[in-house]
């Protein structure tokens, strides 16, 4: 079987201070811009090229010992993190401790000094750890607002008339992120929130409020 050649360039490549024992990644000038909307603080996942793994050899492993210990039984790569792989790619959840110009400080990670990095994506916690959140066919993913750091995401409304006997506490109307946090409201936290939120728009100096108008 041929397979067609898939085209990665790096972004940025991981830098190691060794004297200031600090790890950071580095992005290229072209790609800075892609950088912006990221804060400190922020967690982020790395997608690595392991460059130094990327050999003929490497590629034909499909079974390594995990974590390179002869006593643990021979596993399918697919199931470590072994950096032999037939795509030696690297990923690790890291967060952002400063950034300054094109630097984001990071955790020590166990890649090397000079390791391409393919792609950042921001950790959000609804995709990156799976819990009992609408299911996204659910969700009303084009609907979605940002409104400062907080994604508010509807519940589609089709199929309501199947959903008679269940309850205002029972029904997950919306879905909540802010930074990678993920939580849902159901109908009735969603009616408490908004008359929250109009108590406290109210509540507002009037000199603010005509402002906004």
């Amino acid at each position: 079987m041929e397979f067609e050649p898939l085209k990665l360039f790096p972004v940025g490549y991981v830098r190691k201070d060794e004297r200031l024992q600090e790890t950071f990644i580095e992005i290229l000038p072209e790609f800075l811009e892609a950088v912006e909307g990221l804060r400190e603080d922020d967690w982020i996942k790395l997608i690595l090229w392991f460059h130094r793994s990327d050999t003929p050899e490497g590629r034909r492993v499909l079974k390594v010992h995990p974590h390179g210990n002869p006593k643990n039984p021979l596993t399918g790569v697919f199931a470590t993190r072994s950096p032999c792989r037939p795509n030696p790619i690297a990923l690790y959840t890291v967060k952002i401790h400063r950034m300054e110009g094109n630097r984001l400080y990071i955790d020590w990670i166990d890649a090397m000094d000079e390791t391409p990095v393919v792609d950042i994506k921001i950790f959000v916690e609804r995709h990156d750890c799976p819990k009992e959140f609408i299911e996204e066919r659910e969700a009303h993913i084009e609907e979605g607002r940002v409104i400062g750091e907080v994604s508010i995401i509807p519940r589609k409304s089709e199929h309501l008339d199947e959903l008679e006997e269940v309850s205002p506490e029972e029904y997950d109307a919306v879905i909540l992120e802010i930074g990678p946090k993920t939580t849902t409201l159901t109908a009735r936290e969603l009616k408490e929130l908004i008359e929250t939120l109009k108590e406290v728009y109210e509540n507002l100096p009037a000199e603010i409020k005509d402002r906004l108008e």
